[in-house]
């Protein structure tokens, strides 16, 4: 499967220049929809997304099923640490195990991640993609090594 937005691979940076250009990122509620696809399949979810800055992300599914997952757990720590890191720009803490790619500015960019070899999200993830609009992350996409691709965008 190809990277999700092969354009923003073409510009690896160092953390240090990506922390200038990205803005902080401040906790948010909103909507989300989530598409999954995995097997050919597509499953589709949504439902209301909290951002607390410093403690995780968790996501209230009300479609089509009502659950509730927490990014803070064990299974999605990974994840959790990565737009925990970026939100605070503590970018030191992920550098050992991704290498970053950006492309935009202030208003309109995206952050890319793509893990290290040996490193613990080498085995199961494929890359990370983070898009924003200013201070507001609009979209994410997930690509796991076994084909799954998750994209979730933030209403």
């Amino acid at each position: 499967m190809p990277l999700a937005n092969a354009a923003v691979f073409d510009h690896e940076m160092k953390l240090e220049e990506i922390s200038k250009k990205l803005p902080e990122l401040a906790s948010t509620k909103c909507k989300f929809k989530q598409e999954k696809i995995m097997s050919g399949m597509v499953l589709k979810s949504s439902g209301d997304f909290t951002f607390e800055k410093n403690k995780g992300v968790t996501f209230y599914t009300n479609y089509p099923i009502q659950s509730t997952t927490s990014y803070t757990s064990r299974d999605y720590r990974q994840i959790n640490n990565v737009i925990t890191a970026i939100s605070s720009k503590s970018y030191a803490k992920l550098e050992k195990d991704f290498r970053f790619f950006y492309e935009g500015n202030e208003k309109v960019w995206t952050l890319a991640l793509l893990p290290r070899a040996g490193s613990k999200a080498f085995d199961y993830l494929k890359s990370i993609e983070i898009s924003g609009d200013g201070a507001k992350i609009t979209k994410i996409i997930i690509l796991a090594c076994d084909k799954t691709q998750t994209t979730i965008w933030f209403i």
